[in-house]
């Protein structure tokens, strides 16, 4: 994934990569010293040509019974000067260095690796560029670190924090049929069973195929109608008309006459529609997905841990909700 982060990131002018030690001894005993290979071949320009060799070559040093003499064997074949790197590397001057990068990371709560920050956003574990492309966009673009479940009267949650025992994440795609099956057969069964209840928590984050895609353009004109009020009112229309504006040829004037039905000011919608600050709130719930692991929408996910795709019927949802409220 490096590779690719630096060809389509780096290289492009849009990411600056800082890379700080984290040897884990407790698991892997020889990572200290490899980690002070790098630092010190790094104190002679050569840190990432390094960091290469040593992942190329884990399994013969990782199992060596000496090795620092691997590491020192590097340095060689990469015409460094060998005097001073092997002064660097028994001299422990490369081990402090590490340990400030260790007690920089501890400091923001690392304790794996691999871990990311992208600017302040924390990513524990490796994404495929893909997701971490997304996140880089988003944050790029003034995104800050969205919540999984948002706790601050956000629009887009059901139900009542306090008293809910139940949480159901949705990531939902409104171009998606099984989506629409979903907001239509087995939502309003949910809300009515469990939600007004007041045993579960239902949270939706809008999925998107991409800009200008049709899954973002009726994410965007719900999030539009919830800035006026109307978030699911706008939810319910764009699914029951999900057959209409999936076949336009340009959405667009549909979402607006939905718009119109519901009472918004349609001068305030154009604002929104054309805004940024809509196209974020949309992109945050791809970028939701990507630190939770969501491949693709629709999934549901669950406080237990476990999760399910596609359409699943009620009774599935039941099944995983009662197990949850009734241990």
């Amino acid at each position: 994934m490096i590779p690719d982060l630096i060809e389509q990131y780096v290289d492009a002018g849009k990411v600056r990569y800082v890379y700080r030690e984290f040897p884990l001894t407790s698991i892997h005993p020889a990572a200290q010293k490899a980690s002070e290979a790098a630092v010190c071949a790094g104190q002679q320009g050569q840190y990432w040509e390094m960091n290469d060799k040593l992942f190329a070559s884990v399994d013969e040093w990782s199992s060596a019974e000496e090795p620092t003499q691997s590491f020192k064997e590097y340095a060689s074949e990469m015409d460094l000067d060998t005097n001073v790197f092997e002064e660097c590397l028994d001299s422990g001057e490369a081990a402090q260095i590490i340990r400030g990068d260790q007690l920089a990371a501890e400091a923001f709560g690392v304790n794996a690796t691999p871990y990311f920050f992208v600017n302040d956003m924390p990513i524990r574990g490796g994404l495929p560029i893909e997701a971490l492309g997304q996140v880089i966009d988003y944050v790029a673009a003034g995104g800050t670190t969205p919540d999984i479940v948002p706790t601050d009267g956000d629009w887009h949650v059901l139900g009542d924090l306090n008293s809910a025992r139940a949480v159901t994440v949705s990531f939902v795609d409104y171009a998606n049929p099984e989506s629409g099956d979903h907001a239509r057969e087995v939502m309003p069964e949910l809300v009515s069973t469990y939600v007004d209840s007041g045993d579960m928590l239902y949270v939706l984050h809008p999925w998107s195929e991409g800009a200008g895609s049709p899954s973002e353009q009726a994410a965007v004109a719900a999030e539009c109608a919830g800035e006026q009020g109307k978030y699911w009112e706008s939810h319910d229309k764009i699914f029951e008309e999900q057959e209409t504006w999936t076949q336009a040829a340009d959405p667009g004037p549909l979402f607006a006459s939905y718009a119109e039905s519901l009472g918004l000011d349609t001068d305030e919608y154009e604002t929104c529609i054309n805004s940024d600050w809509a196209k974020l709130r949309v992109q945050a719930g791809n970028v939701v997905g990507a630190l939770y692991g969501v491949p693709t929408a629709p999934v549901y996910l669950f406080n237990n841990g476990q999760g399910l795709q596609g359409s699943p019927s009620f009774d599935e949802f039941q099944s995983m909700i009662e197990s949850i409220i009734n241990p």
